[in-house]
């Protein structure tokens, strides 16, 4: 028996949108690229940075082309998202191992704020989406318990400590003589530190995965953003306070869980499944 496609799939119209859809994509992508890059590397320009800008503004322009919010919203949910994994988390780490100076750490956190408020700024205004919409898509609203909630908040912070020590533990003889000499903190402290790393990796997870209805599109996007975003992108530019070899086991290191994550983390706090109990609900206009 012969199926016969529908005509939609072979419709010239259907096949020219998208055609024209993925070029728009393209196209503000790169726009938002450059502007990155000029923020990031105007005194330091290289095809690192230029590639790094790339990973990062295709991650935020796949969030704002699948999310339903617009605005101000967006625009906090984009630098949001960019500002935790690419600076909230790594800038006190580094001064926690003494890699960074504490009198440092003030001034690079504020830098890299203003320059992720500015790009999201920017990729609002690339996607035509600066104005909030009185009648905006449906926004999911949880209705979690909080037994619920606490067991996630449990499992996500138990699974990023696993992830944490044993990905470092299996490492840590290749970077050995990097931190020698250099002032480590107790085990207690980094337990410490990486349950409030696992804490924002969450917050960060709900500012996306809750603007983004559908669960498979959640998980995917933050499947790939957690490491993109998170990880790859800020280890392939030149740094000069860790060598590239160090870049390479610490990519290797934590690019894996941070997908694992990602996904675990979309699955646990993000939208329902469809035909679930959870509801989506009209925002109110």
């Amino acid at each position: 028996m012969v199926v016969e496609e529908p005509a939609s799939w072979r419709s010239p119209a259907v096949t020219d949108r998208t055609f024209k859809g993925s070029m728009k994509f393209i196209l503000r992508t790169l726009a938002a690229s450059i502007a990155l890059f000029l923020l990031n590397a105007a005194l330091r320009p290289s095809w690192e940075e230029a590639v790094s800008a790339l990973m990062v503004c295709t991650m935020l322009c796949w969030i704002t082309e699948r999310s339903r919010v617009s605005g101000a919203e967006l625009v906090a949910t984009l630098a949001g998202f960019y500002f935790i994994l690419a600076s909230a988390l790594n800038i006190p780490e580094g001064v926690f191992f003494d890699v960074i100076k504490v009198g440092q750490a003030p001034l690079m956190m504020a830098q890299q704020l203003g320059i992720a408020l500015a790009i999201a700024i920017v990729i609002a205004v690339l996607f035509g989406r600066t104005k909030m919409e009185a009648a905006a898509a449906p926004v999911w609203r949880s209705d979690m318990s909080i037994l619920g909630l606490i067991w996630r908040l449990a499992a996500s912070i138990g699974v990023f400590l696993v992830c944490y020590f044993g990905a470092g533990m299996l490492i840590f003889p290749l970077v050995k003589s990097y931190y020698q000499g250099r002032t480590m903190p107790t085990l207690e402290a980094m337990a410490a530190m990486v349950s409030l790393r696992a804490v924002l990796l969450i917050f960060a997870a709900g500012l996306v995965s809750r603007k983004i209805p559908n669960r498979k599109d959640a998980r995917l996007i933050l499947a790939t953003a957690f490491p993109v975003i998170g990880v790859i992108s800020l280890m392939i530019p030149h740094n000069e306070l860790m060598p590239p070899f160090v870049r390479l086991v610490h990519t290797v290191e934590t690019a894996p869980y941070y997908a694992l994550c990602g996904f675990l983390f979309a699955t646990w706090f993000g939208p329902p499944r469809a035909g679930g109990s959870k509801t989506f609900i009209a925002r109110s206009s």
